[in-house]
C-alpha cells in the first residue's frame, strides 16, 4: 500500500505519523545542542521551539492533500452565537483551573491579597501567545482541526479526548530533554495536558467545532502562568504541595466534572448526515 492509498484509508494515522517526525526532526538540533544535553558544541536558543510546533498544521496539510487532493481540511462553518458562547465557557474553565482554584487552594487568608486586576494581562498575552510564541497557530489546526472531528467519528468523546490527549503529551517527549523547557515531572504534565485535552474537546463541541476559538483556548492557557504569578504576587502561599502537581490536580478536577456533568458526551451533539469535511 502506497502512502497516498494510506493517507486515504488511515488519514489519521499518516497525521500523527507526520506531526512526529516534523516536530521530532526540527528539534533534533534543539535538543543536542547545548541547551538540552549538549553532544553538539552550540547553543540554540529556546525560541528555535516554534518550528516544531507548525508540525501539526503542515501534517494536517500534507495529509489532506495526499488524501482528498486538497488542502481544505476543516470545516469554514461558524455560528456568533457558539463563538461567544465558545469564548465565555472555554476561558471561564482554563482561568477557574489554571487561576482561581490553584489560587484557593494556595492562599493564605486573607483572599482579599489576590490580585484580581492580573486577569487584565489575558489580552495581550493571548495575542503574543498566538502570533509569536508555540502552540496555539500550528498546533490546534492539527490535533483540533484535524484529528479531533475525524476521532469524534470513530469513538466517544471520552475516547477521543484520552486518545489525542495521550498523543499530544508523548508528541512533547523530546523537549523533556531541554532543562529549561519546563519544570514538570514527566507523570503531571501528562495529567495536566490529558486532563486538557478534555476541556478542549468541550469548548470545541459547544463552538460547533470553531478551530478559531481552539486556538484561542491553547493561547489562554499558555497566557496563564503569567496570570497566576500576577494574581499571587501580594499574597502569603502554603508550600504544602508544588504548583506543578495542583495545577494537574485542578484540570484533572475540571475535566471529571465536565465528564460527569456532560454524561460523557462533551458537548456533542447528534452527528449532521450532511457531508462535512472528513467524509
Amino acid at each position: 500500500m502506497t502512502v497516498r492509498e494510506t493517507a486515504k484509508e488511515r488519514p489519521l494515522l499518516i497525521f500523527f505519523s507526520l506531526a512526529y517526525l516534523f516536530a521530532w526532526l526540527s528539534w533534533l538540533p534543539l535538543v543536542l545542542s547545548q541547551t538540552g544535553i549538549g553532544y553538539l558544541p552550540v547553543k540554540i536558543p529556546m525560541q528555535y521551539v516554534v518550528i516544531g510546533s507548525y508540525a501539526p498544521l503542515f501534517a494536517a496539510l500534507f495529509t489532506q492533500k495526499l488524501s482528498k487532493g486538497n488542502f481544505i481540511f476543516f470545516n469554514f462553518r461558524f455560528s456568533w452565537r457558539a463563538i461567544i458562547i465558545g469564548l465565555l465557557v472555554g476561558f471561564a474553565l482554563i482561568a477557574s483551573a489554571f487561576v482561581i482554584i490553584p489560587s484557593a487552594v494556595l492562599t493564605i487568608p486573607p483572599l482579599s491579597s489576590l490580585n484580581w486586576k492580573a486577569f487584565s494581562l489575558y489580552p495581550s498575552a493571548i495575542i503574543h501567545m498566538i502570533f509569536f510564541a508555540a502552540g496555539p497557530l500550528g498546533e490546534e489546526p492539527g490535533w483540533r482541526g484535524f484529528a479531533l472531528p475525524r476521532l469524534l467519528k470513530i469513538c466517544s468523546p471520552f475516547l477521543a479526548s484520552l486518545i489525542l490527549g495521550l498523543l499530544w503529551f508523548a508528541w512533547h517527549l523530546p523537549l523533556f530533554l531541554i532543562p529549561a523547557w519546563t519544570s514538570s515531572p514527566m507523570i503531571v504534565y501528562a495529567i495536566l495536558v490529558i486532563s486538557f485535552s478534555f476541556i478542549m474537546t468541550f469548548v470545541y463541541n459547544i463552538s460547533k467545532e470553531n478551530i478559531i476559538i481552539a486556538i484561542i483556548m491553547h493561547a489562554v492557557f499558555n497566557s496563564s502562568p503569567f496570570v497566576l504569578n500576577a494574581f499571587l504576587a501580594n499574597a502569603k502561599t502554603k508550600n504544602f504541595i508544588s504548583v506543578e502537581l495542583l495545577l494537574a490536580l485542578s484540570f484533572l478536577f475540571v475535566a471529571t466534572m465536565l465528564l460527569i456533568l456532560t454524561r460523557g458526551k462533551l458537548g456533542q451533539v447528534a452527528v449532521s448526515i450532511k457531508r462535512d469535511i472528513t467524509d
